[in-house]
């Protein structure tokens, strides 16, 4: 008796199609589907009543906001990782750990002033052609005609100190090179 309870009532979710008056059936354009067409309308209905077509339409929701949060997880650790490696200015780009003992060499930099140059001051900043910045780390001045351009060579000092030479000074001055530099 149950199982022709059951069987009727798939008979009749099937038949959808089949139920519909036929003014609605053919107002609704359904007389131009083939007989695929038609069952596959039945499936569908069927699916909705049964909430199966929700359920379905449910998890692919979710299936997507997972692989959204996931790939944006991705994304802003890979920004990170780039920041991380980007940000190193030069003093950091050179750090390593040594252990006593260990003979550390610095290279000397040749490059131009971008720009003109006057002189120096106590903290006076440097911004060569090759993107180093430089600073005065003393507070001794030096005045000097104006001069474009000028080459300047740095080269390592004692205990990690760096001096500047520009080309035309003969005095030389005491520097240190300032993060964001290449």
């Amino acid at each position: 008796m149950i199982a022709v309870a059951c069987g009727a009532a798939r008979a009749a979710e099937a038949d959808f199609s089949r139920t519909i008056r036929a003014e609605d059936f053919a107002a609704a354009g359904l007389g131009k589907l083939s007989a695929d067409e038609l069952r596959r309308l039945d499936g569908l209905v069927r699916d909705f009543r049964s909430g199966a077509l929700e359920r379905a339409q449910r998890e692919a929701a979710v299936a997507q906001a997972r692989a959204a949060d996931a790939e944006a997880r991705a994304q802003a650790s890979a920004r990170a990782q780039k920041d991380k490696a980007g940000d190193a200015g030069l003093v950091a780009k050179a750090r390593v750990m040594l252990t006593p003992g260990t003979q550390v060499e610095f290279a000397t930099v040749e490059s131009r002033i971008a720009g003109e140059f006057r002189g120096w001051e106590g903290r006076t900043l440097f911004t060569l052609e090759n993107g180093q910045r430089w600073q005065v780390s003393g507070s001794e001045s030096y005045v000097s005609p104006l001069r474009t351009n000028p080459a300047v060579k740095i080269t390592p000092g004692m205990l990690g100190s760096f001096w500047m030479t520009v080309e035309g000074v003969r005095t030389r001055v005491k520097v240190v090179p300032v993060g964001g530099g290449k």
